[in-house]
């Protein structure tokens, strides 16, 4: 296949690996799709891009807090437009 056909089809579906492409074309699973050698000849800035891999993060030496609970987190709603029983508008 031409290199705008085969990136065209690459497009297509999804921005499948060639390998598949190749695949689905030999066995005539995709209507319209020629039956052609597709090769990758040039790097797709997208797929290079979605493939990369984030670093892990470095665990810290000194933690933050320095005893049990010192450090706490909660999830706080309100104000609540009903207020409760005893008056309260929030609740966590």
């Amino acid at each position: 296949a031409t290199p705008t056909q085969a990136w065209l089809w690459h497009q297509r579906l999804s921005h499948l690996n060639f390998d598949y492409i190749n695949l689905l074309s030999m066995k005539d699973i995709v209507i319209g799709l020629p039956k052609l050698k597709y090769v990758k000849d040039q790097l797709y800035s997208s797929c290079e891009l979605s493939k990369a891999k984030r670093s892990s993060f470095k665990s810290k030496i000194v933690p933050n807090s320095k005893g049990r609970l010192n450090l706490l987190h909660m999830d706080l709603c309100g104000p609540m437009r009903v207020a409760s029983i005893n008056g309260g508008n929030t609740f966590w």
